[in-house]
């Protein structure tokens, strides 16, 4: 394999971990903030419910 081809697929590949390292950061912090505003909900909801 020639240097020039080599480093393409050296870049493609750290390409693809960055965009797949960008993915998991996005849904790890969708799914942590979503976890929050159900912490953060909780004790209201348990407030209606107590009320009724």
């Amino acid at each position: 394999m020639s240097n020039s081809t080599y480093n393409f697929t050296v870049a493609l590949g750290a390409a693809v971990v960055a965009i797949v390292l960008t993915v998991a950061s996005s849904v790890a912090f969708v799914s942590s903030t979503s976890v929050a505003r159900v912490a953060v909900d909780a004790p209201q909801s348990i407030h209606l419910a107590a009320a009724k």
